[in-house]
């Protein structure tokens, strides 16, 4: 069987399984290719990769050419520190604003229109950026988003003039759902062709959250003089965030896509279909 094909989020949320794969040996057999979650939605749909973590709004816009990798996705039943809106002004006075957002992700962008057009009547301009507060996005922008390694960093070092809002919180609180941000999913065609192999790719990456979650000081250490924060700032991050996909979990993923499609960011809600293994 040719080794297959696994696109790994390099973020910190993924702390546990990249320490699974790495200390674990759950990569053995598998071809892991690591990258911010943008390049990773561009290489699955591509087929450079047969299975990958993607944004969750990605599964919704190629459900014809992908299946979701059941029990496994990034999620937060609240606020996470990892997704952060900041601005020159409050929240509510950002109806007609000028809005940078980041170009890593996806899932993010839809969020951030669901919340200001649901919960505050604002109409945006939003364009892509690559700059941060430190290279001067907000002398062209009113507010910009960030998410990830960039969004915990803004959180952990706000200035008093600017204003933060975690996305998490405010899903939370304009739904009372928890957001599943991010979603394994599978190749179609391959895995019609090669059951074997995602059956492999399941067992590792559940396998690979498990230790890394059941050896989280483990991972923490390893992580030290590598990013800017503390052992206690990652432990306490990587407590806000979840990684199953229970039922509870498909619902609330339901809801952003129904949001999404009333906004016109999806053509469709779709269908979940999940590859089929054996748990």
């Amino acid at each position: 069987m040719k080794q297959p094909r696994l696109g790994h989020i390099n973020f910190i949320n993924c702390l546990p399984l990249n320490y699974g794969l790495v200390y674990g040996g759950f990569d053995e057999g598998m071809n892991v290719h690591s990258a911010v979650p943008s390049s990773l939605n561009r290489l699955v749909l591509e087929g450079e990769l047969d299975a990958s973590p993607v944004s969750s709004i990605v599964y919704a816009r190629n459900s014809d050419r992908l299946v979701l990798l059941p029990d496994v996705s990034i999620s937060a039943n609240g606020a996470l520190e990892s997704i952060m809106l900041v601005s020159k002004h409050p929240i509510n006075e950002l109806k007609q604003s000028r809005i940078a957002l980041t170009a890593k992700s996806a899932t993010s962008h839809c969020l951030l229109k669901i919340i200001l057009h649901h919960s505050y009547q604002a109409q945006p301009e939003y364009y892509i950026t690559s700059l941060s507060i430190d290279g001067g996005v907000l002398e062209e922008a009113d507010a910009v988003l960030f998410i990830g390694d960039d969004a915990l960093y803004a959180y952990h070092n706000q200035q008093p003039e600017l204003f933060y809002y975690d996305l998490g919180a405010e899903w939370k609180k304009l739904t009372g759902m928890r957001m599943v941000y991010a979603v394994w999913v599978v190749n179609r065609q391959f895995a019609d062709r090669q059951p074997e192999a995602v059956q492999m790719i399941y067992e590792r990456v559940t396998s690979g959250f498990n230790f890394g979650l059941s050896h989280l000081a483990d991972a923490v250490d390893s992580m030290n003089g590598k990013v800017p924060f503390s052992s206690n700032q990652l432990s306490h991050y990587i407590g806000l965030l979840n990684y199953q996909f229970s039922p509870e979990h498909e619902q609330a993923l339901v809801k952003f896509y129904t949001l999404a499609n009333e906004l016109g960011l999806i053509q469709s809600v779709p269908t979940i279909n999940f590859a089929e293994v054996q748990a």
